[in-house]
This record gives structure tokens, C-alpha cells and sequence, in this order.
């Protein structure tokens, strides 16, 4: 069988298939989820026993039915963004934020949660839980794709008629029955990505010349720090964070569950008038995380016990 395409034979798509196609793909251009995504989880939201498919573990499925929360379904979200043009800034040489550089992760993070968000609607879910995100790129460096996923649930402790946007999160079914024990509530996902563009200073590049970390190898004698480029990892990292707290701020978020922290450092060099190597670098941090608020509400089912430290010395 072909490895993409039809099945040699196969009959050619009807012209309902090619319409019902079509639909879906303008629904996407949109920001939406296909039709017949939309359809089944709608199935879902009105059974009064909706056969479920989940990611959760036993333990997680266990704490989670034990704190009220019914699963419903699996949901996903996936967006695949291509890097327009950059202008100069692909090639930058000072030092400073490169957002452009950053818009496509964080427009992919933007349409992936959102469509999960979707599904979670239609399914008449109250909450997400044990989000997971997943990245790729497609072609050339800068094109992003990201999927991510969770199981929908329906709270039992709200209030009846009680009508809030499904509450997403990344964090664990064990995790979300501790938050919901010690009287927090889940108010959203945040997350960001920044990208910072690092020049090295005469110094720091003469020892990366010298020294052989990028170069022919040479005269360095010593351990030397590069410290532009540990600025710029600092610096990536405040940019997100700041990033992060406005989004908590603006759900009433009061504390943020970090799950993801991590960063990557591209290098590039040009030589310079004499033969010398200038050097330049791209830290991008992405941060994904949980906004959360301390005290919202009753510890349920029952506030979280005391630790007890048990030590069993032996006969």
C-alpha cells in the first residue's frame, strides 16, 4: 500500500466527502475543531453514561472519581504554524528579544489550547486534567507543531446551573485531588515563549576561538565562563516568567504550577574584517504551567492529613 494517498484500486471520493472536507477545513482556517469531532463529543455531553476513552493511570482515574471528578472523554488540540518572514531578525546580532522569533510557538500554544478547550465544551466538561503537550517541527527550522491532550471531566461539587469555561490544567489526577484537599481551585493553563538573541563580547569570543570550544583549537590555558550566554538563558527565563504572571493575573490566579521549564541555545558565527570569528546566540525558554488560587474554596473531599514520618528500625 502507498505510504500516502489511497489504497491502489481505492474508489475516488465522493463529492459529499470532498464537500464534508472542505467544511472541515474552513472550520480550522477559523480556529475550530471538525465537524464530526464536534458531533461525537456533543454525543458525549447529553449520555447519561458516556463510554469514556482517557490517558488517566488506575490512581489517577481512582483520586480523581474519589474528589468528585468524572471523566468524560479524552480531548486534544493541534496546530501547525509556519515562520513567516523575519526580516533581518533570523540573523541578529545584538543582543535583545527576538519576538518574532517566539510568535510561532506561542501562536501554535494559542490555537492547540484552544481547540482543546473546544472539545472540552462540547463534551460538557467542567475541567481538563493531565494536559500533555507535545512539539515537533515540519521543514525548515522555525515551523512548529504542537499537539496537546488531556482528559475531560465534569465536577460534581458545582453548584447546579453553575456555568464556567472548562478549567485546564497540566497537572496529575493525584495532584489536582491534593489541590482540590487543601481548598485550591484550577483557574487556567499559562504558558509562553521567549527568545533571546545573545552577542559575545570581544573577551568571550576570543576565548571561544582561542580555546577550541567552536574553533580549530589554540592557546587557551583556563577554564573560562562565558557569561553573555548564561545572561541570555536568565534573561529568556525572566521574559517568560513576567509573561506567565500577567496571565495568571488576569484569571485571579494567586500561585502557578510550573510543569514545563525548558530552553535550547542555537550558535551562529560570521567572520569579521582580519579573519576574526564573532559569535552570536538564540535562547528560546518555553515555560507551561498551572494558575492556580490558594483559598477559593471548602477542602473537598476532606482536607489533606497531617505527614507522619513512620521509621521502622528492624528487630
Amino acid at each position: 500500500m502507498p505510504l500516502f494517498g489511497r489504497q491502489k484500486g481505492a474508489q475516488p471520493p465522493t463529492p459529499e466527502e470532498l464537500q464534508a472536507a472542505e467544511v472541515d477545513l474552513e472550520r480550522i482556517r477559523q480556529g475550530g475543531i471538525p465537524l464530526g469531532a464536534e458531533q461525537r463529543l456533543k454525543r458525549i455531553a447529553t449520555a447519561s453514561k458516556p463510554f469514556f476513552t482517557s490517558d488517566l493511570t488506575a490512581k489517577e482515574y481512582a483520586l480523581a472519581d474519589a474528589s468528585g471528578l468524572q471523566p468524560l472523554a479524552q480531548v486534544m488540540g493541534s496546530a501547525v504554524v509556519q515562520k513567516g518572514f523575519m526580516g533581518n531578525q533570523g540573523m541578529y546580532i545584538n543582543t535583545g528579544e527576538l519576538r518574532a522569533l517566539a510568535q510561532p510557538w506561542n501562536m501554535a500554544r494559542d490555537l492547540a489550547f484552544d481547540r482543546l478547550r473546544q472539545e472540552a465544551t462540547h463534551a460538557g466538561a467542567d475541567a481538563v486534567i493531565g494536559i500533555e503537550l507535545a512539539a515537533g517541527s515540519l521543514g525548515e527550522p522555525g515551523n512548529i507543531e504542537l499537539v496537546v491532550f488531556g482528559t475531560a471531566v465534569r465536577d460534581s461539587t458545582k453548584p447546579a446551573g453553575a456555568k464556567h469555561g472548562p478549567a485546564m490544567c497540566t497537572l496529575s489526577g493525584q495532584d489536582v485531588d491534593k489541590l482540590r484537599r487543601i481548598g485550591a481551585e484550577i483557574r487556567g493553563v499559562v504558558g509562553y515563549t521567549a527568545v533571546i538573541s545573545t552577542a559575545l563580547g570581544r573577551n568571550s569570543a576570543w576565548a571561544m576561538n582561542s580555546g577550541g570550544m567552536m574553533g580549530a583549537g589554540g592557546g587557551a590555558r583556563m577554564n573560562v565562563e562565558i557569561t553573555e550566554i548564561a545572561q541570555g538563558v536568565y534573561d529568556a527565563r525572566n521574559r517568560a516568567m513576567l509573561a506567565v504572571r500577567r496571565q495568571a493575573n488576569e484569571v485571579e490566579a494567586n500561585n502557578i504550577v510550573v510543569s514545563t521549564l525548558r530552553h535550547t541555545i542555537e550558535h551562529f558565527e560570521y567572520e569579521q574584517p582580519g579573519g576574526f570569528r564573532a559569535h552570536y546566540f538564540h535562547v528560546t525558554m518555553n515555560i507551561l504551567g498551572t494558575a492556580i488560587r490558594l483559598g477559593a474554596r471548602d477542602p473537598h473531599p476532606a482536607p489533606l492529613a497531617n505527614p507522619v514520618l513512620s521509621v521502622n528500625l528492624g528487630a
